[in-house]
C-alpha cells in the first residue's frame, strides 16, 4: 500500500530509530481514528527498519486478548526474528508466569513476577548489544493487563538501551487509558504521534499509485468524498472497482466496502458500533438527543462517538457518506435487534411527533406492533404516500394496517384502500381482494365509495355477475334519503357502462342510458363529464364541440381511481370522433404523468391507448411499439378485460405490416370471455376480422365483423364511429366476390348516426367503389382520398390509393396509374404497410415503361403533390383548396414543374413521367 501522506511520518521514525543507536531508547505512541493508516505506517516503517538489520518484534492486539493473560507478550517474543535460544528462554518465563496467574490472569506473586519482567528484559537487551531492537504493539489498548504491565516495565528501563517502542491505539474514549498514557508520557523520550485521515492529494496519490493517473482524476474525488479519506476504505472501494471492471466511470461499491465497514465498527470501541446502527436506523432523523433516548446513554457519550465516527470517514456531519455504509451497518444487526431498535425507534418519533410517513416506515420494520396509536399512524401514512406517488410504501403500511386491525369495518376500510394501491402497481396483486370485499358488501360493510372501487375492480377481471350484484347495492344505497351525491355518482357510473360494459348495465336492469346525456357543459365535474360526453358522442355522433368538450375533461381530470375513467372516456371521444391529432397530444401528456407518477397500471393503459390513436392514424410502427409497451409493462393477466385495446393494436399493426405469422400468434394470447361483452372486446373482433381478411380468409372476417354487429345493435351503441363492422363486412363479400350483396351493406343505415365523418364516409367510398362499375370508381375514390387525407388515416388513404392504382390501370391509363401507384407507394412507405406497397408495385408492373419515382425526384416535395393533382385532372382552383396555397402558388409551381420535366402543359405529366 502507498502511503504518500505518511512518508514524513516514516522520515521521523527513522530519526527516532537512529536515536536508539545512540544509546537513547525511545517510546512513541501513534494514535489516530480506528484504521486511519496506523497499522500500515507502522508496518511499512518496520518492514524498512527489518530490511536495515534491525531485530523487529511485533505484536497485535484484538478485543479477545483482554482475556488472555500474556497474550500480547507471548506474540512478542514468538517472532521468528529471535534466535532459538533467545526464544526459548522468553517461552519457559512466559509460561511460567501463566501458570502463577491461573485462569484468573491474577498477577503472580512479587519474586515471580520480578524474575518474569527482569528475564524478558534480559532477552531484549542481549539482543541489542548487537542489533537495534524495534517492538510494535497494533491496538495496544485492547492488551491484556500482565501484558501492559511488562509493557510498561520496558518502557522504565529504556534509558540508554538500544530498544524502540512503538505502540498504536485509537483516539477518544475507546483508545488507551489515560492513566497509562500519562506513565508514558513520564518517560524523558516518549512521543506522541497523532494521525488524520488522508487529505484529498492524499487519496488522488493513493489512486494514482495503484490505478493510475487516468483512474485518479476521474474516481479520486468520488473516492474521497465516499471513504473521507479513510486508507482502509480507499483501498475497498479500489479492490470493488477493480473487481467489477467498471472502468473510470462511477466508483462502483460492493461487498468489499461493505464488509470494510463492518470491520472497522467492530474494532472500534462498542460505543461507536452501537451509534453507528442506532443512526443506520433513525436515517435523516438522527439528531443526538434522540440518538441518546434511543440508546438509553448520555449526550456527551453520543457526541464522542459521533465525531470518532467522522473522523473515520463513516459519517459527514450525522449523514453516512454513502448508502452502502448506512446498508452494511443495518445488515450486521441480528434480526430481533433490528426489530427492537426499529419498534423503540417509532415510540420515540411517535412521540416527538414526526409525520405518519416516517414513523410508519419503523412499525414496518418492527413488524407486529400492537400500540393503540400505530393503526392511525399506518392509515395516515398511506394517505399520504398514494399522494405523494409512493405506491409500494403505501402497500406496506396498509397491508401491515389490516394486519394489526381487529375491528371488521376497519379491515374493510384498509383492504379496499390496500386494493387500490396495489391495483396502481399491479391489479393482479388486487384481484386477491375481490372475494373479501364481496364478503364485506353482502354484509353492508362497505361504504358507497368502497362499493364503486370494488366494481372496478369486477369489471376489471370481467366478473359481471358479481358486478351487477354491486351495481345493485350502489343503486340501493343512492335511493335513500340524502343520498344526492350518490345518485349523481351512480349516474354516471351508468353512462360510463352504457358505452363500455354495456351488458352489465343492462343485465342490472340499467337499460341503456339515454336522456340527459348531452354534451357536458363547462365546470362540470370530470367524472360525470368524461362518461357523459362518450355516451352523448357514440349516440348522437360527434359535432363541433365533441373535441373542445373533451380537452375540458382532460385539462380538469387529474390522475386517480375516480378520474381515470373519466380522462379515458375523454380520449376515446377524440379518438371516434376523428381527432387523433389533439388524442395523440393529451395521451402523451397523460403517459409522461403515469410515468412521473409512478404507476405501471396507468402506464400500460395509456400506453394502449396511444397504440389505438397510432393505428388511425396509420402509424404502424408507432402502435406496435405503444401496444408492446403496455404488455411489457403489465403481464396479459394483469390487463383483465382491457387486454383486448393493445391485442388489437397488436394485431392490426402487424397484419397490415404483412407480418402475419406475428399477427397469428398475437391472436394464439388467450383472452378473457367476458372480453366480448364489453367495448374492448369490439375493438378485438375487428383486429382480428381484418387479419382475416388479410391472409384470404373471407368467411371467418366476416362471422367476426358480423359479431360486432350484433353486440353493438344489442347495446345500442350500433354507430361507424365506434367499430364500421357493416364496411368490415362488406369488404368480406366483395373478397367472396359477392358485389351486389356489399353494396347492398353498404346502403343500409347504421342505427345509430355518425355524425360528419369523414373518415367513415371515406371508407365507405372506397367500398362502394370497389362494388360499382369500373368507369364510376374513379371520382368515387378520387372523393374517398381526398376525404381521408383531411381525416388523418393515412392507411384507409393508402388502401384508397392502391384502389384507385388499380382502376386506372383497368381503365387503361397506365401512365396516371403509374403516377397515382407513386403516391399510394410514397403514402403506404410510411405508414410501413408492405402488402399496400406490393400491391401498387405488382399494379403498375408490365405497363408502358417509365421513370416515374426517377422524374419525380427532380422535383420539390411541394411540386409532387402539385404534380399529381394536375396529371390527376384537378383544375388549379381545386388544386388550391386542397393543399391550401393560393391559386397564383399553383401556377408558379406548375411552371417550374413544366421546365424541369420540359413538357408544354399539364395534358403532357403523364407521358413525360413514363418516357423519363
Amino acid at each position: 500500500m502507498t502511503l504518500i501522506e505518511r512518508d514524513t511520518d516514516i522520515t521521523h521514525l527513522t530519526d527516532l530509530l537512529t536515536e536508539c543507536r545512540r544509546g537513547r531508547g525511545r517510546v512513541a505512541t501513534i494514535t489516530g481514528p480506528t484504521a486511519t493508516g496506523k497499522t500500515e505506517l507502522v508496518y511499512a516503517f518496520s518492514r524498512r527498519a527489518a530490511e536495515a538489520g534491525v531485530t523487529w518484534l511485533s505484536a497485535t492486539c484484538s478485543q479477545a486478548d483482554r482475556n488472555l493473560p500474556f497474550g500480547v507478550v507471548s506474540q512478542l517474543f514468538h517472532s521468528a526474528a529471535l534466535s532459538i535460544d533467545h526464544a526459548s528462554r522468553a517461552a519457559r518465563l512466559v509460561e511460567d508466569a501463566s501458570l502463577g496467574a491461573g485462569a484468573s490472569g491474577a498477577r503472580p506473586q512479587e519474586s515471580e513476577w520480578l524474575r518474569t519482567t527482569q528475564g524478558l528484559w534480559s532477552v531484549i537487551l542481549e539482543i541489542s548489544n548487537k542489533n537495534t531492537v524495534l517492538i510494535t504493539v497494533d491496538d495496544v489498548e485492547y492488551a491484556d493487563s500482565l501484558s501492559w504491565q511488562i509493557l510498561l516495565n520496558f518502557v522504565h528501563r529504556l534509558k540508554s538501551a538500544n530498544v524502540f517502542i512503538i505502540l498504536t491505539a485509537a483516539e477518544g474514549p475507546q483508545g488507551m487509558d489515560p492513566l497509562i498514557e500519562i506513565d508514558l508520557m513520564r518517560h524523558p523520550h516518549y512521543e506522541r504521534i497523532g494521525l488524520t485521515s488522508l487529505s484529498f492529494q492524499g487519496v488522488m496519490g493513493m489512486v494514482s499509485a495503484s490505478m493510475g493517473d487516468a483512474a485518479a482524476v476521474a474516481l479520486g474525488p468520488a473516492f474521497h468524498r465516499i471513504t473521507g479519506g479513510n486508507p482502509l476504505l480507499v483501498k475497498a472501494l479500489m479492490d470493488d472497482h477493480r473487481g467489477a471492471g467498471a472502468g473510470d466511470r462511477e466508483p462502483a461499491v460492493s461487498d468489499g466496502f461493505s464488509r470494510s465497514v463492518r470491520a472497522l465498527l467492530h474494532r472500534s470501541d462498542p460505543t461507536m458500533l452501537m451509534v453507528a446502527r442506532a443512526l443506520a436506523v433513525l436515517g435523516e432523523f438522527a439528531l443526538p438527543i434522540l440518538l441518546s433516548e434511543l440508546l438509553d446513554i448520555r449526550t456527551t457519550t453520543v457526541n464522542q462517538a459521533l465525531n470518532c465516527l467522522d473522523a473515520v470517514g463513516i459519517l459527514d456531519s450525522l449523514r453516512f457518506r454513502h448508502p452502502a455504509a448506512q446498508a452494511a451497518v443495518l445488515d450486521d444487526l441480528d434480526p430481533s435487534q433490528r426489530r427492537e431498535m426499529h419498534r423503540r425507534a417509532a415510540q420515540l418519533l411517535h412521540a416527538e411527533g414526526a409525520a405518519a410517513t416516517v414513523v410508519a416506515a419503523h412499525l414496518i420494520e418492527a413488524e407486529r406492533f400492537q400500540e393503540p396509536w400505530a393503526l392511525a399512524e399506518l392509515r395516515e401514512a398511506a394517505d399520504q404516500a398514494l399522494r405523494d406517488d409512493r405506491h409500494e410504501f403505501a402497500v406496506q403500511c396498509l397491508r401491515l394496517a389490516a394486519e394489526l386491525t381487529d375491528n371488521d369495518r376497519q379491515r374493510t376500510r384498509t383492504t379496499t384502500m390496500l386494493a387500490q394501491a396495489e391495483w396502481r402497481i399491479n391489479p393482479a396483486a388486487a384481484n386477491r381482494h375481490v372475494e373479501p370485499l364481496l364478503d364485506a358488501a353482502r354484509e353492508e360493510r362497505l361504504s358507497f365509495r368502497g362499493l364503486y372501487a370494488l366494481l372496478r375492480f369486477l369489471l376489471w377481471y370481467g366478473q359481471h355477475d358479481e358486478a351487477v350484484e354491486v351495481l345493485g347495492r350502489m343503486a340501493g344505497r343512492a335511493a335513500e334519503p340524502g343520498a344526492d351525491d350518490a345518485a349523481a355518482r351512480l349516474d354516471a357510473v351508468r353512462r360510463w357502462l352504457s358505452c363500455t360494459h354495456p351488458s352489465v348495465l343492462a343485465r342490472a336492469g340499467g337499460g341503456t342510458v339515454t336522456g340527459g346525456a348531452d354534451t357536458p357543459a363547462p365546470g362540470s365535474h370530470p367524472r360525470g363529464a368524461g362518461a357523459t360526453l362518450l355516451a352523448s358522442m357514440l349516440r348522437d355522433g360527434p359535432d363541433a364541440g365533441t373535441a373542445d368538450a373533451a380537452e375540458r375533461v382532460l385539462r380538469s381530470a387529474t390522475l386517480d381511481e375516480a378520474n381515470l375513467d373519466a380522462a379515458e372516456s375523454a380520449l376515446f371521444s377524440l379518438i371516434h370522433a376523428d381527432r387523433t391529432d389533439k388524442a395523440a397530444s393529451w395521451c402523451d401528456v397523460l403517459y409522461a404523468e403515469a410515468v412521473r407518477r409512478r404507476s405501471p397500471t396507468w402506464r400500460a393503459l395509456f400506453a394502449s391507448l396511444r397504440a389505438s390513436i397510432a393505428i388511425r392514424q396509420g402509424d404502424l410502427v408507432a402502435a406496435e411499439k405503444y401496444a408492446r409497451t403496455a404488455l411489457d409493462i403489465l403481464p396479459p393477466r394483469s390487463l383483465g378485460v382491457r387486454i383486448g385495446l393493445p391485442l388489437a393494436a397488436l394485431v392490426s399493426a402487424t397484419t397490415e405490416m404483412g407480418k402475419y405469422d406475428v399477427a397469428a400468434q398475437y391472436l394464439r394470447q388467450p383472452v378473457p370471455d367476458t372480453i366480448f361483452e364489453t367495448r374492448f372486446g369490439l375493438y378485438y373482433l375487428q383486429a382480428r376480422a381484418r387479419y382475416h381478411l388479410a391472409t384470404d380468409q373471407a368467411h371467418a372476417a366476416l362471422s367476426d365483423f358480423s359479431d360486432c354487429g350484433r353486440l353493438m345493435r344489442d347495446w345500442e351503441l350500433d354507430t361507424p364511429t365506434l367499430v364500421p363492422w357493416r364496411h368490415g363486412a362488406a369488404a368480406a363479400l366483395l373478397q367472396m366476390g359477392q358485389q351486389e350483396q356489399a353494396r347492398a351493406l353498404l346502403e343500409q343505415p347504421y342505427d345509430l348516426a355518425s355524425g360528419d365523418s369523414l373518415r367513415i364516409r371515406g371508407i365507405a367510398q372506397r367500398l362502394l367503389a370497389a362494388a360499382s362499375d369500373l368507369r364510376q370508381r374513379p371520382p368515387l375514390l378520387r372523393e374517398a382520398i381526398d376525404m381521408l387525407q383531411t381525416a388523418g388515416d393515412r392507411l384507409e388513404m393508402a388502401y384508397a390509393l392502391v384502389d384507385l392504382t388499380h382502376t386506372l390501370n383497368e381503365l387503361g391509363e397506365p401512365n396516371k396509374a403509374r403516377m397515382i401507384g407513386y403516391r399510394a407507394d410514397s403514402v403506404a412507405g410510411e405508414c410501413r404497410a408492405e402488402p399496400l406497397r406490393q400491391a401498387v408495385r405488382h399494379s403498375t408492373d408490365g405497363g408502358e415503361s417509365g421513370g416515374g419515382p426517377e422524374a419525380i425526384s427532380v422535383l420539390s416535395d411541394a411540386e409532387q403533390r402539385v404534380a399529381s393533382l394536375a396529371a390527376l385532372g384537378y383544375t388549379n382552383r381545386e388544386i388550391s383548396r386542397k393543399i391550401y396555397i393560393t391559386v397564383s402558388t399553383v401556377e408558379q409551381h406548375l411552371t417550374r414543374i413544366y421546365r424541369k420535366l420540359n413538357v408544354r402543359g399539364r395534358r403532357d405529366l403523364p407521358a413525360q413521367f413514363s418516357q423519363m
